[in-house]
């Protein structure tokens, strides 16, 4: 409630009648948010940047013996004409060393894959998938192990790079010589038709946006095995981190080009983004392995990629195991069946099962390591704040502007009951409140960081009727003031949720019966499928959902915390002709977020973050729920699985282990049966 052009819209007392401060003054003041003890235990893998991984030419490389076989047969070159000439050559010794060649992994899925053209926005069904299909400019998933003197992204397509003298360029080395699964060459036109035609493309839903690196980048193609960026700003070195997961890995040119509507005068938009069905393998990728089977709701294989471009310290190409599997299930499946050994690998992520898993983990036949890590899973209400997307009648207008009123966020935020929450979850040390924004238990965070406003039912039923809402037909619903069109009307808000996780729908339920104490209807909106359709959209008014990636490593996500595109953040979404219309404490955060993106200096970073953080949580950019630590479930017959690895850093764990590095010895691959021993992709 800031003008009194507000106020006309939606009804509420004008300002000369209350002012602003006066609504919340009766709220209970911001206190230090409640902290809880750390589950994690032990020590962590520690390497140099330059010992984990480094380019280098072997006096000879080997492969198993099966694949050999092949290369006899005239199925397959040899392996000298499938590697590059200077293969990556990645470090086992900091973990149980060389490995031998076969066995199995085994995971679950609660998602389903839509496609394999990843470039277009496609998921192929989480849970570890896409950071085996796709291979980036750079790797950040195993940067938690690295050794402070230099922790930043590895080489993985992007061979190497260097800034220009004045900051403004960066050259990127590819790869020479590395092809993709289905033996074609990888080169420069690969990276130039994921940035041109895909992430520049507003038509191609692409993880990524042009913006999202820097307002004004733009890439060039130098030769075929170079790419040059150029960038508005001095020294951007944070966009390095942008270069990783999800948001700059090339797709194969070869195969989706011309189905491009660009170059295909039949093909249109939606039939090139949906062009890869799932059904369409073996698909081609750059990665260890490569989907090769799949059978909707039953199963999805991968098998090891012949061509892949990893080596370990003696020239044995990896990946060591030869085949995954991906059991098509739900999320909570994935963890029973991990506790049973019927899976080899989840990342325990649902609060409601912890105590069983511990329970079980006691038994002596237990077949399983777990292995906690810090509290970086949260859950959240993110409120639409957008007036300019979605904004189709009297009542999304009115509802949005309800929303970028700090008052009302303010009031919002103290209704939720923090610790009864959680421990209706799970009790025990396990959950903590949560205020918003990024997590304690991170390298940068500190308590002083967090703006923590606490629970206040009395005082938030006292500040909404100081706003006008007051229940004037005596149903339990506070109705809008009288004066704007929904004057009368019961405060009735829609909340968001995907009901593919149990612990999202118990504390959707849990949140109804908290707001309806302060007199606030919220209508259960459940979505059965992928929620971020409908949030783009923006046809919501709240979204409850788990947010774990985008404050547990921030230098990764910077278009995630404030409008620096119109295509991000998903609480505050412009259109492509009409960008975002910024509240005043957004200007603030887009300001720090443009001093992170320019800051080489890490310790310098963190305090940008810490400052970022306070501003965020003091205007409560988000309603903090709960927050919670997650463990690394994983077999006992694996070897490699380094020592600390977190659930989530930088990356899930599952890229964090680097799984090209398992291995199973070679008595207990029979425990698992391979379901298409001895094939390629493509290969029988």
């Amino acid at each position: 409630m800031r003008t009194t052009a507000l106020a006309a819209l939606v009804g509420l007392m004008p300002l000369g009648a209350a002012r602003a401060d006066d609504v919340t003054s009766g709220l209970k003041p911001a206190e230090p948010v409640p902290v809880g003890k750390s589950l994690q235990k032990g020590d962590r893998t520690q390497i140099e940047y330059d010992k984990l991984m480094q380019w280098k030419a072997l006096p000879s490389y080997s492969e198993p013996a099966w694949v050999t076989d092949l290369v006899t047969a005239g199925k397959l070159p040899p392996i000298k004409d499938r590697l590059p000439p200077v293969p990556l050559v990645v470090d086992t010794a900091s973990v149980e060393g060389t490995g031998v060649y076969g066995g199995v992994l085994r995971h679950v899925s609660g998602a389903r894959p839509q496609g394999w053209n990843w470039m277009a926005g496609n998921v192929m069904a989480w849970g570890g998938v896409e950071e085996i299909v796709d291979q980036c400019l750079v790797r950040v998933g195993p940067i938690w192990m690295l050794k402070g003197e230099k922790s930043e992204p590895l080489p993985q397509l992007a061979k190497s790079w260097e800034w220009s003298a004045d900051g403004h360029a960066l050259t990127m080395h590819l790869i020479e010589g590395a092809k993709w699964s289905d033996g074609q060459p990888f080169s420069a036109d690969d990276v130039m038709f994921m940035w041109d035609d895909n992430i520049s493309d507003p038509k191609v839903p692409a993880w990524g946006r042009p913006d999202a690196f820097g307002v004004g980048t733009t890439l060039e193609k130098v030769d075929d095995n170079t790419v040059r960026w150029h960038f508005k700003d001095a020294f951007p070195a944070a966009t390095l981190y942008q270069m990783g997961y999800q948001k700059l890995c090339p797709g194969p040119a070869h195969i989706l080009k011309p189905l491009h509507p660009k170059y295909n005068k039949d093909a249109t938009y939606d039939s090139y983004i949906n062009a890869l069905k799932p059904e369409k393998t073996p698909w081609v990728s750059m990665g260890p392995w490569t989907v090769t089977d799949y059978k909707p709701d039953q199963i999805m294989v991968m098998r090891r990629n012949p061509y892949f471009y990893e080596v370990d310290e003696k020239g044995n190409q990896l990946p060591y195991l030869d085949e995954i599997q991906y059991k098509l299930s739900t999320w909570e499946d994935r963890t029973i069946q991990t506790v049973a050994g019927s899976a080899d690998y989840a990342n325990m992520e649902d609060p409601s099962i912890y105590l069983e898993s511990l329970k079980q983990a006691q038994k002596p036949d237990f077949p399983n390591k777990i292995i906690w890590g810090a509290r970086a899973l949260d859950w959240k209400i993110d409120l639409n704040l957008s007036d300019v997307c979605g904004v189709n009648s009297d009542r999304d207008k009115a509802m949005r502007e309800l929303n970028r009123n700090v008052d009302f966020r303010r009031i919002m935020t103290q209704v939720v009951d923090r610790e009864a929450l959680g421990q209706s979850l799970v009790r025990g040390p396990f959950i903590t409140p949560y205020a918003g924004g990024m997590h304690q238990e991170t390298d940068f965070g500190k308590p002083e960081m967090v703006v923590y406003y606490p629970y206040d039912i009395e005082g938030a039923k006292a500040a909404l009727a100081k706003m006008g809402f007051k229940d004037t037909d005596g149903d339990g619903i506070v109705n809008w003031p009288a004066g704007g069109p929904l004057a009368g009307k019961n405060l009735d808000i829609n909340l968001l949720y995907t009901t593919l996780y149990t612990t999202d729908q118990n504390i959707a339920q849990s949140l109804v019966t908290m707001f309806r104490e302060a007199g606030v209807n919220l209508v259960l909106q459940p979505n059965s499928a992928e929620v971020l359709p409908v949030v783009q959209s923006c046809g919501w008014d709240w979204w409850l959902h788990r947010d774990d990636k985008t404050f547990q490593a921030p230098v990764l996500n910077l278009e995630q915390l404030a409008p620096v595109a119109w295509g991000a953040p998903y609480r505050h979404l412009g259109t492509s002709t009409t960008p975002q219309n910024l509240l005043p404490f957004e200007k603030d955060l887009l300001a720090i977020v443009a001093k992170v993106r320019t800051e080489p200096d890490p310790a310098k970073r963190s305090e940008l973050f810490r400052e970022y953080n306070k501003i965020s949580t003091e205007n409560i950019y988000s309603i903090g729920l709960i927050e919670v630590p997650g463990a690394i479930i994983v077999n006992k017959r694996f070897n490699n699985v380094p020592p600390g690895t977190p659930i989530l850093s930088y990356a899930w764990g599952e890229e964090g282990s680097m799984r090209e590095r398992f291995w199973v010895p070679t008595d207990l691959q029979g425990q698992v049966p391979e379901l298409a021993p001895k094939t390629l992709p493509g290969i029988n």
